[in-house]
C-alpha cells in the first residue's frame, strides 16, 4: 500500500511539473541536479519531506509543489543549510547547478506573473 502511495505521488508530481509547461533549459539542468542531490530528502513520504511536514504543513513539504520558494532564498539554505539539513558545499555542488536547480523549484513563480 505504501508503494502505491509513493507512486501516485510521484505520478502526481509529474502530472504538476507537466501541466507548468515545458522546461527551460536551464530548469531542466537544475530537475536533473535535483533528482541527482536532492530527491532522496525531499521526494513525497521521506524524511526532509516528512520534517518540513512536521514544521510547517503538508502543502508546503514537498519543494517541488511549492510556489512560495525564491532563488536566493534556495541558494542561502542549500549552502548554510537549515535545521536539520546540512550545508552542502561547492565541491558537492557546484554554483551553477544550485541556479539551476532555483530555476527549477521557482518555475512555477515564473508561470504566474
Amino acid at each position: 500500500m505504501r508503494t502505491l502511495m509513493a507512486l501516485w505521488a510521484l505520478l502526481c508530481l509529474s502530472g504538476s511539473a507537466w501541466a507548468a509547461g515545458p522546461l527551460t533549459p536551464i530548469q531542466a539542468k537544475g530537475k536533473q541536479a535535483y533528482d541527482h542531490i536532492c530527491i532522496y530528502c525531499h521526494s513525497p513520504g521521506v524524511w526532509g519531506t516528512n520534517r518540513l511536514a512536521r514544521r510547517m504543513d503538508q502543502e508546503h513539504a514537498v519543494l517541488e509543489n511549492r510556489t512560495d520558494l525564491t532563488a536566493a532564498g534556495i541558494r542561502a539554505v542549500v549552502r548554510m543549510g537549515i535545521g536539520s539539513m546540512p550545508p552542502l558545499r561547492r565541491t558537492e555542488l557546484s554554483d551553477a547547478d544550485v541556479d539551476a536547480i532555483a530555476a527549477y523549484l521557482t518555475r512555477a513563480r515564473s508561470v504566474q506573473r
